[in-house]
């Protein structure tokens, strides 16, 4: 029997959360679904649970593949899939038992695109929940315009994105996100989720939100050391650049959004250039960063939002990006980053980054 619904599991290098991602899928009251485990070259025992799990259960397929990035991984998975709705699990997190059974209900019973629910973000001692930032409820296209589009990228609330753009938080009728996911360059490697769930929202007819926070975020506890990524600058404007391309082609004035969006994750960018990159002197990275605060489209952001749309701490931020006072911003971030630092120590919390709608690997 052709399932329902597929669930694609991206797996690299997760031996440690893997087999309790896996336990939460199967532990689901749907049961309706397939399991398609995409291995992208593993090289630690992740690979061989994946096997293990496919030999105790005949609705789970494992495919071995080379290292070739989380876009082609989630394609590959794609193009294996059978099922009518299409969703991604990420491999070291887990979902709630009853979130497919609650959210095909909702599309079968409002004949929806997609169905979307919150997060739940869990910090180890404290656990919290992320909200889109719209209501519950099914949307047609003319409330979707009205209620969710402008709000899509910019929910009024520290710049933060009016609707999650998580793929794993998401199902997605399959010919929805065929056009949108396989047009994906296998490249990008920065917010890619982004770039799927934004057009599929803009290209769908039918939505339906849940308030439930059915898909649970481990913040993996990493190293207090931040991991610099040289080419994170390069990565966010190509990112920004296709998102533009991908809003033009669906004729959706969103250039307005964008800007908020841009200026938001570019006080991440600075950060990340600023306090990690080990390899210049500080000089040498208030240089990289003037620059990046001269990209056109960048530049063109800044001048157009309203600092004071964003929290005071922000806000204060962005006003020195304006005028480009790298110094005082250095000092800002190095301050917080501090703080930041002692409080880990002190109370030995887990550290975590909330990235631009994609992970790391």
């Amino acid at each position: 029997m052709t399932p329902l619904l597929s669930v694609i599991v991206p797996v690299y290098n997760t031996e440690k959360y893997l087999e309790e991602c896996l336990e939460s899928i199967l532990d689901q009251t749907f049961v309706n679904y397939e399991i398609l485990l995409v291995d992208d070259g593993s090289t630690d025992n992740s690979g061989e649970i994946c096997d293990a799990y496919a030999e105790k259960y005949n609705f789970i397929r494992v495919i071995h593949k080379k290292n070739a990035g989380i876009a082609n991984t989630r394609k590959t998975g794609f193009l294996a899939a059978r099922g009518k709705y299409i969703s991604y699990v990420d491999s070291d997190k887990t979902i709630d038992p009853a979130m497919y059974a609650h959210m095909i209900t909702q599309a079968q019973t409002h004949h929806a695109d997609i169905v979307l629910c919150n997060i739940l973000l869990d910090m180890g001692t404290k656990k919290k929940i992320r909200s889109n930032r719209v209501k519950s409820g099914f949307y047609n296209k003319a409330k979707l315009q009205t209620q969710i589009y402008p709000h899509m990228l910019f929910g009024g609330e520290n710049g933060t994105p009016g609707v999650i753009p998580s793929l794993c938080n998401k199902i997605i009728k399959r010919n929805m996100l065929e056009k949108v996911l396989l047009a994906t360059e296998d490249s990008i490697s920065f917010g890619e989720d982004a770039l799927c769930s934004f057009p599929c929202l803009l290209d769908a007819e039918r939505v339906y939100v849940c308030d439930e926070p059915f898909y649970h975020y481990r913040m993996v506890e990493t190293s207090v050391t931040h991991v610099y990524d040289p080419q994170l600058i390069h990565k966010f404007i190509l990112l920004i650049e296709l998102l533009d391309q991908a809003f033009t082609q669906r004729r959706f004035d969103g250039k307005k959004q964008m800007d908020y969006y841009t200026v938001r994750f570019s006080l991440d960018i600075i950060r990340n250039e600023l306090l990690y990159n080990k390899q210049l002197d500080l000089k040498q990275r208030m240089q990289v960063v003037y620059h990046y605060l001269e990209h056109p489209r960048i530049a063109q952001a800044l001048e157009q939002i309203a600092p004071d749309q964003f929290e005071q701490n922000n806000a204060i931020k962005i006003n020195l990006m304006r005028k480009k006072k790298i110094t005082l911003l250095f000092i800002l971030f190095y301050i917080k980053n501090m703080f930041l630092n002692l409080w880990r120590n002190w109370f030995g919390k887990n550290r975590f980054c909330d990235c631009v709608g994609g992970r790391k690997r």
